[in-house]
Order: C-alpha cells, then sequence, then structure tokens
C-alpha cells in the first residue's frame, strides 16, 4: 500500500496539471518574457516610448515586455547587445537613425553591422529635438540666446542625452548654420542633461519633447525652438527654428523596432502586427501626442527595411557636412 501522503501529493500534482492545461494556449504564452533593449537610461523619451507601448505591445506578442535600459556609447551598448542576441524573438532593440544611421559613421568602430545583423521590423515615432534654457537663465527666445552667445563668443556649451543622438547632430547643425561655436557636453541620456541644466552646469540642452516638455508646463525650462524649420501639431507653445528666427536649421531623428538578424518571417511579421497594434491604440497616441510625439508606422517591415536604407546615406552625409565626430 502507498502512503497516504504520496496519493495526495500526486493526486495535486493532477490537479495542478489539468488546471494548466485548461489555460487557453494564449493566456498560457503571455508568461513568455520580452525584453525591450534600449540604450539610454529611465527620464528620456526611448524610456518613455518603451513604457507607453509596452503593455499593448505585450498583449499582441502574448508576453511580457520587460524594460532593459542599456545606456553607453551613445546607444552602441544596447545596440550591439541586440545584435549578438538569440533570434528566437524575446530580445528587441528600441532604436533610431542614431543607432543605425548615425553611430557607424561617427565612430571608428562599433561592434555590429547595422544592416547584416538585424531584422528591421517597424518604425515607431518621429524624434523632433527642442532647444531649451533654464528659466533661471533670463533667456526667453532664440533671438536673446544667438545675441548672447555673439556677445560672449567661445563660451556657451550645450548637453545632449549623447554623442551621436539627433540632439548631438542638431547641435552641430547649429553652430554650422549660426556661425557660432558651443561646446558638446555629452550625457548617457536625456535626464542627466536636463538635471545638468537645471544645477547649472551647462547653459543649454537640446533635448526631446519627453525630456523638456514637463519641466517647460512647471515653469522651469524654457523652449526657445524645435530644431526643424517647422512646429510641430503636437508640441504647443514651442515655435519652429524659421519661425524663431533661424530658418537654416532643420533636422529630427525617428525612432524604430529591430530584432537580431535570422529571426524567422514569421516571427518578424508577428513582431510587426503587435507593433503596429499598439501604435494605432488610442490610449498610446494620446501619451505620445503628451510627450509631443506623433505614432508613425511602417506599411510593413519591407518598406521599413527600405526607409532604413534610404537614411543611412542621408545620416551618414548629414554627420560629414556637420563636422560631428564621436570624441
Amino acid at each position: 500500500m502507498r502512503p497516504i501522503g504520496h496519493s495526495v501529493v500526486s493526486a495535486g500534482r493532477r490537479a495542478a496539471l489539468a488546471a494548466l492545461l485548461a489555460i487557453p494556449a494564449v493566456a498560457r504564452a503571455q508568461t513568455r518574457v520580452v525584453r525591450l533593449v534600449l540604450g539610454f537610461p529611465p527620464g528620456g523619451s526611448a524610456d518613455f516610448l518603451g513604457r507607453a507601448m509596452a503593455e499593448k505591445l505585450g498583449q499582441g506578442l502574448g508576453a511580457t515586455i520587460v524594460i532593459d535600459n542599456r545606456p553607453g556609447a551613445g546607444s552602441n551598448i544596447a545596440t550591439e547587445y541586440v545584435a549578438h542576441a538569440d533570434p528566437d524573438g524575446t530580445t528587441l532593440l528600441l532604436g533610431g537613425n542614431f543607432s543605425h544611421a548615425v553611430n557607424p559613421v561617427m565612430y571608428r568602430r562599433v561592434g555590429f553591422d547595422p544592416v547584416a545583423d538585424f531584422t528591421p521590423i517597424g518604425r515607431v515615432c518621429d524624434l523632433p529635438t527642442i532647444i531649451a534654457v533654464s528659466a533661471a537663465s533670463g533667456i526667453t527666445s532664440l533671438a536673446d540666446l544667438l545675441a548672447r552667445m555673439r556677445a560672449k563668443p567661445g563660451a556657451w556649451n550645450y548637453g545632449t542625452p549623447g554623442i551621436g543622438t539627433p540632439s548631438h547632430l542638431a547641435g552641430a547643425m547649429f553652430s554650422r548654420v549660426t556661425g557660432l561655436d558651443w561646446t558638446h557636453v555629452p550625457f548617457r541620456g536625456g535626464a542627466p542633461s536636463l538635471t545638468a541644466l537645471l544645477s547649472g552646469d551647462i547653459e543649454v540642452i537640446i533635448a526631446t519633447p519627453p525630456v523638456v516638455l514637463p519641466q517647460m508646463r512647471a515653469g522651469k525650462v524654457v523652449a526657445l525652438s524645435l530644431t526643424t524649420a517647422k512646429a510641430s501639431p503636437v508640441i504647443a507653445g514651442v515655435p519652429g527654428a524659421a519661425e524663431a528666427g533661424l530658418p537654416g536649421l532643420d533636422i529630427a531623428g525617428w525612432y524604430g523596432l529591430w530584432g537580431p538578424a535570422r529571426m524567422t518571417p514569421a516571427m518578424r511579421d508577428r513582431g510587426f502586427a503587435a507593433l503596429n497594434a499598439a501604435l494605432a491604440d488610442s490610449t498610446v497616441q494620446e501619451r505620445f501626442a503628451g510627450e509631443g510625439l506623433r505614432a508613425w508606422p511602417s506599411d510593413s517591415p519591407k518598406d521599413y527595411a527600405g526607409f532604413i536604407a534610404r537614411e543611412i546615406p542621408f545620416w551618414a552625409q548629414v554627420v560629414r557636412d556637420a563636422g560631428a565626430t564621436a570624441e
């Protein structure tokens, strides 16, 4: 005769197994974890975007999305990490023009091939940048900043989320357009650059809307101008560069989603469908708009791959024209 305890345990195991099998396959699949890797720390635009769409993206993938912040080297650390990850769909990169079109040109060496080492999934959104100062500076307009820079040439600096980011290139283009030199101070993300601005360690930041707008609304930061010629319909109260008096400045980036190379077409297409479903969600769109960003989905993974192929030479030329290099 078997011990009574053994019978009870066996019955318990059978009951647990029966309960597990009774759960629909989709619900069981949601225990899967997908790591969404970002090249910047919490508090910046990448972190905001990842968290804003994580729930809906996870629902489409039948998984739980875990945000994995891996800041450093202008997002090269995160990008290289995903390039060498297993192509099983559990590791994705939220990158952009900076990771795949700018950094391979700006840096002497990167540990990845922006085309061969990745599976393009879909574009996420636009990435405008804003020139801003601390409210304590007394600067109230872009014209005011330019006048002060001309009065004290060479004495100004600007902070950005890192080398090779759209903010960095916008600053380099600003210098080229105005003929005014200033010192680039790269940080490991937008939030640290904002902290430095508010503490008086730097005079100006060029940052994304999720970094600038909350502090602008709180009255701590003055947003002088976008770095695009035209204003954005979702960024109220911030003029485009042309309206602010600098029509030659016109530059903005974008975000997109990649997986490692050798993902199966079915896995890639599932990621694309989940991403576009998330971007079509009204709650996600409202969260994006509240931070000055607009969802900008691709028509297909093939369309996105073609877009990237066109963007790579474009941004390479921007880097060369601006004379921007990794320090």
